[in-house]
């Protein structure tokens, strides 16, 4: 299995994972308290914290199998990257037209912010599992 495939499955999982938590904490505190009453925008900064640490050691383990890997890119690589990218960049593009909707309507920020961090989560999500499949089909070979 080529590293660039690794990298976006361990990926993958730490989002899901770390923002998951997030979400659902969110959705937990959204139910019992006020939206306007829950400091959201510390617990996001904080977030990445865990995010950043999951990731770094995630790679370093990966690298650490497979040292030669690590830095290797060729043009099927590149392709496979550009390929996942662009539906990625569509679904954000979407989510930063939505966010604006929400401010031009005044939502709440707490809303706002958090559809934005969604849109962001889901479209690199997908990035990395469309970088998976890729890899798993052989496009750009």
């Amino acid at each position: 299995m080529p590293f660039p495939q690794k990298s976006a499955m361990v990926m993958a999982g730490i989002l899901v994972v770390v923002y998951g938590a997030y979400f659902a904490w969110m959705g937990w505190w959204q139910a019992t308290t006020p939206v306007e009453d829950i400091p959201f925008q510390p617990l996001m900064i904080l977030i990445v914290i865990p995010l950043v640490i999951l990731a770094v050691a995630g790679q370093v383990i990966l690298a650490l199998f497979a040292p030669g890997d690590a830095n290797a890119r060729d043009e099927r690589d590149r392709e496979i990257e550009r390929r996942s990218g662009q539906p990625a960049g569509y679904i954000l593009a979407v989510t930063v037209f939505g966010g604006i909707v929400l401010a031009m309507f005044e939502v709440d920020l707490f809303y706002i912010a958090n559809a934005l961090l969604l849109g962001w989560v889901i479209a690199q999500v997908i990035e990395y599992l469309l970088t998976v499949e890729f890899y798993r089909r052989g496009v750009g070979a």
